[in-house]
């Protein structure tokens, strides 16, 4: 069987060992030093062809022109955002929870001529191929906790990669993904795709371009020097360890709502819902950076070959964790941090970028 079949039908070959937390990937605190911005429901991030900065905050679009100015809202929309992304000559999609994807001019107003497939699930992420062509990016889950709470105990591959054009029909460009959250171009125009839980980044072939990254991949953009990849959580030894344990999983499926289930989380709030945090409590309920924790901020620098030249933490004693999107825009590092609601400017230092 080739490796494409059996990456699209489940079956995946021995995957590389976990990049460990050293060297360039090794623990700072990068994250909780830098300024943020107080967002409500952050997502994602776009650079608008005027080179504003669009993130979404719920169901509604802000504008940013520079860092230190006052956000300006873009657009409001009925059901909170779930995807952004821009083309170079202006347009912009939205997708949103309803599961429908929305193109829009640089104004905000709808695009004529793009509809909506009939089958399409929630838009996780997106790229505009040319002004008339974008590829949309399904995980099979709703938003980032549905797809931290689940993917690793679920087996069956869901997501997929559609094609969409304006006044033309949708194709299938790759499916069977295993939780694919982000996508990308390289520098020869061939499309790369994040899967969250296998920590691993695939071409729209099902070539493994690279895998064994240390956090659960979110969105990869692609910056001046390589590209930037985000983590909703870092990958955790008891869970990698419990998926040979299929008897135990299979009773905490039938017995525990997912929200319980053992798995990566976006909130860095202690919780005694959750029994097993116990352990990342130390004397005088201090948690230390190093303690277990379901809970972590990564954002990797990647080079031009997806290898990681620089990192930025926020560790398990911090609060920007659940890094769902990061692009480079005015030589900076900009971020999203699901779990302290805050947009994040990493700078440009060597950490990060």
């Amino acid at each position: 069987m080739s490796l494409l079949r059996r990456i699209f039908r489940g079956h995946q070959p021995r995957s590389a060992p976990a990049m460990t937390l050293e060297g360039v990937l090794g623990p700072n605190s990068a994250l909780d030093d830098a300024a943020g911005i107080a967002v409500d429901a952050p997502n994602a991030l776009a650079i608008a062809s005027a080179g504003h900065l669009l993130f979404s905050s719920g169901s509604a679009i802000y504008a940013l022109a520079e860092w230190n100015d006052a956000p300006r809202l873009w657009r409001i929309f009925e059901r909170p955002v779930t995807a952004l992304f821009a083309s170079p000559g202006g347009l912009v999609a939205v997708g949103l929870a309803d599961n429908t994807l929305l193109v829009l001019d640089p104004a905000g107003q709808l695009v004529p001529g793009w509809s909506t497939p009939a089958d399409l699930a929630t838009v996780n992420d997106g790229l505009f191929l040319s002004e008339s062509e974008l590829a949309l990016v399904e995980s099979g889950y709703g938003g980032p906790e549905d797809a931290l709470a689940r993917a690793a105990w679920e087996t069956q591959p869901r997501g997929r990669v559609l094609l969409i054009g304006a006044d033309s029909e949708s194709r299938i460009l790759a499916g069977g993904l295993h939780a694919p959250l982000g996508i990308a171009c390289d520098d020869k125009r061939n499309l790369l795709v994040t899967e969250l839980e296998r920590a691993r980044i695939l071409d729209i072939t099902g070539s493994i371009r690279q895998s064994g990254y240390p956090g659960y991949l979110g969105r990869l953009r692609q910056t001046p020097g390589g590209y930037v990849v985000t983590c909703l959580a870092r990958r955790d030894p008891l869970i990698e360890f419990l998926k040979t344990e299929h008897d135990f999983v299979a009773e905490m499926r039938a017995k525990i709502r997912p929200h319980h289930w053992i798995a990566p989380r976006v909130d860095p709030n202690f919780s005694h819902d959750f029994p097993i945090e116990m352990g990342a409590t130390r004397l005088f309920g201090e948690i230390k950076p190093w303690a277990p924790s379901f809970s972590y901020g990564l954002v990797i620098s990647l080079d031009k070959a997806l290898m990681p030249v620089g990192a930025a933490h926020s560790r398990a004693n911090g609060r920007r964790h659940a890094i769902t999107d990061a692009l480079a825009w005015n030589g900076n590092t900009i971020a999203i941090s699901l779990g302290s609601g805050e947009l994040l400017n990493l700078g440009s230092g060597n950490k990060q970028s």
